[in-house]
């Protein structure tokens, strides 16, 4: 019974990890710097300060670039 348990939890870390890494290297790092670095200097531009450097001001490279998590 513990040799099954440790089996299968193996077997889900292998999964999670596998899956991880491809939903990782399906992202185009170099479309989401461009775009991140434009969306930042936009919101610098319009006077935005700090809050320009936060997840929200460029969320929509996530998906423009195909860096979505299935």
């Amino acid at each position: 019974m513990i040799r099954t348990t440790k089996l299968m939890t193996l077997c889900a870390f292998v999964f999670g990890l596998s899956f991880a890494t491809t939903a990782f290297a399906a992202c185009n790092s170099g479309c989401f710097s461009r775009c991140q670095t434009a969306a930042i200097n936009q919101c610098l531009a319009d006077g935005g300060g700090d809050d320009c450097y936060t997840d929200v001001t460029y969320y929509h490279c996530y998906r423009n670039c195909g860096c979505i998590i299935p």
